[in-house]
């Protein structure tokens, strides 16, 4: 990597580019984190230059897969490395807003363009720079911070760049990177202006959002901190806008929600799935209503979120089944996730201060009780196919686990006498 960058700066430097460290990289490097993809910054130079420039480069620099054109909002090139998932995005400065800088000397003029260009970032931990040397490393090197971002990093608050307004109309999809940034980060805060700027502007703004880039911005929050996630949405006043379904979102359902997180968390002992961060901020609304909210916001592992919550009323209600027993394992057994299906339910008696049912204890003596008929057999022997050859595969396996039918010929005179 450090080859390539070296590569590529000195390309951008001899055609009168001058090349800049920015964004999650350089911020992750601060804070001491991995830091990940890494993001470059170009001044001087057009986007249609810089792009003839990496193409170019590609075809003799060792290490480019290929270069693509990407970006939504404000176009990058994106570069694919050869060895592993990493990729370097490269951008062409952008205007500045009116953002007033810290106090000090204005930047010299070779750099105010890449200055214009971090004050249009979302939060001064992510409009930090670093101008790369000569000879395209860190060796005369500069580090500029024209916002007080790495202030910010030691005081450990989360805060906009300039008027936090501004930046969340530019792109409402902050209203939740703030969240993200701050549980992925131990022991941080949103500055109060920030903080406040999000209560104010959340019921217009969050709407507006992309769903399908608010959803990797939620899940990557939920991954962080689940219950910190939850608890944030819910004071900023974000947690109802996201879930309209849910009606009034109260301190009390909003902490049950974030007990079920803290259940799962140190119940499975590993980084929870998807499905089941997702399912679990799911799990108060009928599955219908779930699996619209989840639809409407695009949510991913829509398949296994319905699996696991399809299993949840027939865990919890199992005095509303006609065969309980053979409904629950039968809902268990077609659950993609058997065990967090489990986790989930118990998740939920634990937040609801109840007691529940031992699932595991049950479900080892459902695979200790062989199937004595099924499917295959009815149709062999003539059942018609439909509701009623379930029922009967329900009825007869009912009464197995409950040790009323213990033989093949029990089995197959309950099975006649039903149909």
């Amino acid at each position: 990597m450090r080859r390539l960058l070296r590569d590529l700066a000195r390309s951008f430097t001899d055609s009168g580019g001058t090349v800049y460290l920015v964004g999650g990289y350089l911020r992750n490097l601060v804070e001491g984190r991995e830091p990940g993809d890494v993001d470059l910054l170009v001044t001087g130079l057009s986007y249609r230059r810089t792009g003839d420039l990496l193409r170019s480069l590609s075809a003799i620099a060792p290490g480019i897969r290929k270069v693509v054109a990407a970006g939504r909002h404000f176009p990058v090139h994106r570069i694919a490395v050869d060895w592993g998932k990493e990729y370097i995005d490269v951008s062409n400065a952008r205007p500045g807003g009116n953002v007033r800088r810290r106090r000090g000397a204005a930047p010299p003029g070779d750099e105010r363009e890449a200055v214009d260009d971090a004050s249009r970032r979302d939060f001064t931990i992510d409009a930090l720079l670093f101008r790369l040397g000569p000879g395209g490393g860190v060796e005369g090197g500069r580090l500029l911070d024209p916002f007080g971002g790495i202030d910010d990093v030691r005081m450990k608050r989360i805060r906009c760049v300039g008027d936090a307004a501004d930046r969340f109309r530019e792109d409402p999809l902050r209203l939740v990177r703030a969240v993200r940034l701050r549980n992925e980060r131990h022991g941080f805060v949103l500055h109060p202006t920030t903080a406040s700027a999000i209560r104010r502007l959340g019921p217009r703004l969050l709407p507006t959002a992309s769903p399908d880039r608010l959803s990797v911005e939620l899940v990557r929050s939920l991954s962080a901190d689940p219950a910190g996630t939850i608890d944030d949405l819910r004071r900023l006043g974000l947690l109802k806008i996201l879930l309209p379904e849910t009606g009034r979102f109260t301190k009390r359902s909003a902490e049950r929600i974030a007990r079920r997180y803290r259940f799962l968390r140190r119940s499975l002992r590993t980084p929870l799935p998807v499905h089941l961060l997702l399912g679990n901020l799911l799990a108060d609304l009928p599955l219908e209503m779930a699996m619209a909210a989840a639809r409407r916001l695009r949510l991913p592992d829509l398949r296994s979120i319905a699996s696991a919550l399809r299993c949840l009323p027939i865990l919890t209600h199992p005095e509303s089944l006609r065969f309980p027993r053979a409904e629950t394992e039968s809902a268990l057994l077609a659950a993609e996730d058997t065990k967090g299906s489990i986790a989930l339910y118990r998740a939920v008696r634990h937040a609801g201060k109840r007691s529940g049912r031992d699932i595991n204890r049950f479900m080892k003596k459902c695979r200790a009780t062989p199937f004595i008929v099924n499917g295959v057999w009815l149709e062999n022997n003539g059942f018609p196919e439909g509701p009623m050859r379930r029922d009967i595969l329900l009825r007869v396996r009912e009464e197995t686990l409950l040790g009323k039918v213990t033989t093949r010929a029990d089995a197959v005179r309950l099975a006649e006498s039903l149909r």
